[in-house]
């Protein structure tokens, strides 16, 4: 039989079994609250921008398992463009989607995959999260904090059913690795693991565990170098905590062997994992990029390994000299800044490499300011403060955290100064940074904020004794029987004095247990559960069914355009290229291609994105004409955003300031200051204001062929967005003649799709001897529910006298005829 301490023990363990379950179970249900907004109107749709390529991307992969998509003919039209994301999460979505299809599954089985893959990918994550707790700190803390994962905004958003997107990976796989790899320093150093003392290694097996473990970080670094281009970063960091956690050990008197060791293993394994990974993606003749994966990768892990090597072999000089340890950190920072130096003569692509990957991760490059996930986390995109992306991102959790850092960094002392405490705390600090750089980082610093929110939060309920006041209160209910009982036990006659003092330590103990409980602990703890836990469940379920980016305007366009335009050929061959290509903000790109089906000039790859910013910036027809051509574009889509919210990046990108666009004046109103921007003439004149606000009136070769059925309004105050869907046609030229020098005008009444009446203008002056061209878009043709002419083309001259009445056929329009006017 056991005895009461091992059944005390499985007990134990099967509460804690059961409790990370139900962590699971929590994890898994907040993620799949997205599933009735995703899944509304009978189909799967996604969330973001990015998530649509994704899913195309699994789309072909399922058609060509195990094939990635990595050159794209719908993107970058009509140049097509190399994708430059390391496939292993789409490859994961397509294997999961044949899985569940049998082997052949249906379009629909293949978008359900997709959504479900971050789910899955999200609640793995909780196995690392509660490793690295477990090893810092203990148990308990990593049951807490895997709980605290499990319904953090952060990492909700970004795993939740439809957010069809790599970061998931990302966390999981970094996760992971630095996970086995403090792991593999707990164990290193409880073994004592040195260079002497691998020689025992064959006969001490504990010192093959911790190479075990960080083989296994290694494994899944290259697995996150198969994931994402910005890996190395990431893997740069075993280097980075090698410095610190070796100036700390020079510092203190000990030895670094067992550090050195870890992190060579690690790095070794991560580059005999990553050879085959490049060489089968190995570009023409060698060719080395960081934003593809090539050889550079492989590269950049060998002189990780070098710089690794470099920082043992002068720790043990600086040990065996007896050298003051502040030598090594300043010789050390010497060092790179000349290797910096070395580069930048020598070498002036890997020296730009270094300064753009430097900028990149602090936020800067060429077209980071207009991408709003990567503004800073405390700034608005007009740099002003702001709270409600961090309070978004982590609650209430990012104060708790603080504290928690504050104070496990004081802790950090002594015997206490232990490598994986080290780890995390230098861990914590650079995710941080990250995230304080680019507020889309947010999603990788959910774990630390996790843990030590759940390590400030045990500090302060054991504090509290909340754990015996939640005992006292359970066993409040028997108060009345225990005291019955206890006083029917002091009635009776002690037979012996052995029986009589274990009655009375019987009774002293009742009268323990009994105490009232402590009311005020009780609730302060209650309140603090409530102040983690409550906001960041509520902006979870937030998120999550409010999960639909696509707005049913843009759906509704887009579907119109794949059934009611010429379909493209390729699209699940994209090697060769399509018929014609379609023109937008670069927002919409992804969204275009998979929904539209229709290749696109400009997508969230920023491809394309120049011609694109020049197209709607220009203030001439001209040049409008000269990029669509160039460009082979046959529809130009605009939305109520592109006309007014993104228009400054539209404009900084086109290299103009949008202080020629809009004057801006703060004014003080009873309700506080107050930011107006009044419409400067440039805009007016500008494509997009033409096109989108105007209905393409006085453009000759643009018409507007649809506009979203929902929500559309002639109201220009209104905050709904409306989509508009224009065709570049040849366009029909009215020729004729009036007075010498007079104004003529060619008007026409339309009606679009949604039943909209508008009207169509044009004018030209006629030359000196009377002459006059006008180039018309519309045919006057009624060609059925779309947008459509009402009238005949009125032209006058002068003072609105009328020239004639003109009809003009669909072919005119897309032969490019000349229809010669007659004067009435």
């Amino acid at each position: 039989m056991r005895s009461p301490a091992e059944k005390g023990s499985a007990n134990s363990s099967r509460i804690k079994i059961i409790s990370f379950i139900a962590v699971i179970v929590v994890a898994f249900l907040m993620r799949m609250l997205s599933y009735a907004s995703l899944t509304a109107d009978g189909g799967i749709t996604f969330t973001g921008y990015d998530e649509f390529y994704h899913m195309r991307r699994i789309l072909y992969t399922v058609s060509s398992f195990p094939h990635i998509l990595n050159f794209d003919t719908y993107i970058n039209y009509p140049y097509g463009f190399e994708i430059g994301w390391p496939p292993l999460f789409d490859l994961l979505g397509a294997l999961l989607a044949i899985i569940l299809g049998g082997g052949h599954p249906d379009m629909h089985t293949v978008e359900f995959a997709g959504a479900l893959l971050p789910v899955l990918l999200g609640v793995l994550t909780l196995i690392p999260v509660y490793m690295v707790a477990t090893s810092v700190f203990d148990r308990k803390t990593g049951l807490l904090g895997a709980f605290i994962f499990a319904v953090l905004p952060a990492h909700v958003y970004i795993s939740r059913f439809g957010a069809v997107d790599h970061h998931v990976a990302e966390v999981l796989l970094s996760t992971a690795a630095y996970a086995f790899f403090i792991l593999a320093l707990k164990l290193a150093g409880e073994s004592k693991l040195s260079l002497n003392s691998l020689k025992n290694i064959a006969s001490d097996k504990k010192l093959l565990n911790p190479l075990v473990f960080a083989a296994a970080s290694g494994l899944f670094f290259s697995l996150l170098v198969f994931t994402w281009v910005g890996a190395p970063a990431l893997i740069s960091f075993v280097v980075l905590y090698a410095l610190v956690q070796a100036t700390l050990d020079l510092k203190a008197g000990k030895g670094s062997d067992y550090l050195f060791v870890c992190s060579a293993v690690t790095l070794f394994a991560t580059l005999l994992f990553t050879i085959p990974l490049s060489a089968g993606a190995a570009r023409p003749g060698l060719e080395m990029s960081a934003m593809y994966l090539s050889w550079f990768q492989v590269v950049y892990v060998l002189i990780l390994l070098a710089g690794l090597f470099f920082l043992w072999g002068f720790s043990a000089y600086v040990s065996k000299k007896g050298m003051d340890w502040k030598y090594y950190p300043g010789v050390l920072i010497l060092v790179f800044g000349s290797g910096l130096l070395f580069l930048r003569l020598f070498s002036v692509e890997y020296y730009a490499f270094v300064i753009e990957g430097l900028r990149f991760f602090s936020g800067k490059g060429e077209y980071i300011g207009t991408i709003s996930e990567a503004v800073p986390l405390f700034l608005t995109s007009q740099g002003k403060f702001t709270l409600s992306s961090v309070i978004g991102s982590f609650g209430l959790s990012f104060l708790t955290a603080l504290a928690g850092f504050f104070l496990f960094s004081l802790e950090l002392k002594g015997e206490k100064l232990k490598p994986e405490g080290v780890f995390f705390l230098v861990w914590t600090l650079f995710y941080a940074y990250l995230a304080l750089s680019q507020r889309r980082f947010t999603y990788l610093f959910a774990i630390n904020i996790s843990i030590l929110t759940a390590y400030i939060m045990w500090v302060l309920m054991d504090s509290l004794d909340f754990g015996k006041e939640i005992k006292k209160l359970v066993k409040s209910g028997k108060k009345t029987e225990n005291n019955s009982e206890s006083t029917f036990k002091t009635g009776q006659k002690t037979v012996s004095r052995t029986k009589s003092k274990s009655k009375a330590r019987h009774v002293a103990e009742s009268r323990s247990t009994d105490e009232g409980s402590d009311y005020f602990k009780l609730v302060s703890g209650v309140a603090l559960i409530g102040l983690v836990f409550v906001p960041s469940i509520w902006l979870g379920a937030a998120f999550s069914k409010d999960a639909v980016s696509i707005g049913p305007e843009w759906e509704d366009s887009l579907k119109w355009l794949e059934a009611s335009t010429p379909a493209t050929s390729y699209y699940l061959e994209p090697s060769e290229t399509p018929e014609y290509g379609v023109l937008s903000w670069w927002d919409y790109g992804n969204w275009i291609v998979y929904v539209g089906k229709r290749p696109v000039v400009a997508n969230n790859f920023q491809t394309g994105v120049d011609d694109s910013a020049r197209f709607f910036i220009t203030d001439s027809e001209e040049e409008a004409k000269t990029i669509v051509e160039k460009l082979n574009v046959k529809y130009v889509i605009t939305d109520t955003l592109m006309a007014e919210g993104k228009f400054s990046a539209i404009a900084e990108i086109a290299g103009k300031n949008i202080g020629d666009y809009y004057e801006v004046k703060t004014t003080n109103e009873n309700t506080g200051l107050t930011t107006v921007a009044t419409p400067k003439q440039a805009l007016l004149q500008s494509e997009i204001y033409k096109l989108h606000k105007l209905d393409g009136t006085s453009l000759g070769n643009f018409r507007l062929i649809h506009e979203s059925t929902i929500n559309s309004t002639e109201n220009e105050s209104s905050k709904i967005d409306t989509v508009k869907i224009f065709e570049y046609v040849p366009g029909a030229t009215l020729t004729g003649t009036a007075s010498p020098n007079q104004a003529v005008m060619a008007t026409l009444e339309l009606s679009s799709n949604t039943g909209r009446k508008f009207t169509y203008q044009k004018g030209e002056m006629a030359d000196e001897n009377g002459s006059f061209e006008i180039t018309v878009p519309y045919s006057t043709e009624n060609t059925g529910n779309g947008v459509h002419a009402t009238s005949a083309y009125s032209l006058t001259a002068g003072d609105n006298s009328t020239i004639a009445t003109i009809q003009v056929t669909e072919n005119d329009i897309l032969d490019g005829n000349i229809i010669k006017v007659k004067n009435s």
